[in-house]
């Protein structure tokens, strides 16, 4: 009777599984068949795969919607961006982690009140600084904008992660002379290696998927990210679902890749250790 009970719980387990999975999927399935779809078939045919499918949606989109240009200009950037915002949050985390100095939990729930303000409330503030300091389309203006707002959240993840590390290891390491720099990189840095790929990915989605403060600092049309040349494309050209499925889709190419390229590394970086006997 149990094992049976057992299978019956199982099945029912896996079967809820598999129709949160397909609720997941599908929006990503709807956009695919729409963006092979001309505008006849979809007003035709919008819930099943086109009977001809075509590739001209992503042409024109590539093309003639200067896709291509932007997709290369957030390949550019975001990996200079996510350069110093791994610097920023590993050395923050790890100062705010492991070492002693005054006002540190001050300093660190400072770091954690700038993680509730809201893009569009921070606009105003940060489109006057960067004009002062002549860094309106100028990408080191962008990137210095996205280190100090997604930086708290990485910092406060390496933060608790360092944080977990035994003291002792520490110590140790201090009675062998070890700086706190050679500390960080030959002996922090590698114990932390699960939770930095975990911010690597979370850094490079928020940066590519970013959008107010691209539109409020870029506005030159050829230093567009490819996010903002997508939520300005339909009011440019006027465009219907099928064109900008297909620009979405072109877009989500990059986190998509990262995401499965990671899947095991973000999967086990909550459970990884760090002691080694």
């Amino acid at each position: 009777m149990s094992n049976n009970y057992r299978k019956i719980v199982k099945g029912i387990m896996y079967l809820v599984l598999v129709i949160c999975a397909l609720m997941a999927l599908y929006p990503l399935y709807f956009m695919l068949i729409t963006s092979l779809k001309g505008s006849a078939a979809y007003v035709n045919n919008k819930l099943f795969i086109p009977k001809n499918p075509m590739v001209d949606n992503y042409h024109y989109v590539w093309v003639k919607g200067n896709m291509l240009r932007y997709f290369l200009n957030s390949c550019l950037l975001i990996p200079s961006g996510l350069l110093l915002y791994l610097f920023v949050c590993i050395t923050a985390g790890f100062a705010f982690g492991r070492l002693k100095f005054p006002f540190r939990f001050v300093l660190f729930l400072s770091v954690l009140f700038l993680m509730i303000f809201p893009q569009m409330l921070l606009s105003i503030q940060i489109f006057q600084i960067c004009r002062k300091l002549n860094l309106i389309n100028n990408y080191a203006g962008l990137i210095l904008v996205w280190v100090a707002y997604f930086g708290p959240f990485g910092t406060y993840i390496m933060t608790t992660y360092y944080a977990t590390v035994p003291i002792e290891m520490v110590e140790s390491a201090r009675l062998d002379g070890t700086g706190v720099y050679k500390m960080l990189y030959y002996i922090m840095v590698p114990i932390a290696k699960p939770m930095i790929v975990i911010i690597i990915v979370i850094g490079t989605q928020s940066m590519w998927n970013e959008l107010p403060f691209s539109l409020l600092l870029l506005q030159t049309e050829s230093l567009r990210t490819i996010t903002q040349g997508i939520g300005l494309l339909k009011g440019q050209y006027g465009l219907d679902d099928t064109i900008l499925s297909a620009a979405i889709l072109s877009a989500s190419v990059v986190p998509l890749l990262l995401f499965l390229f990671f899947q095991r590394q973000i999967t086990m970086g909550a459970y990884s250790g760090a002691v080694k006997g």
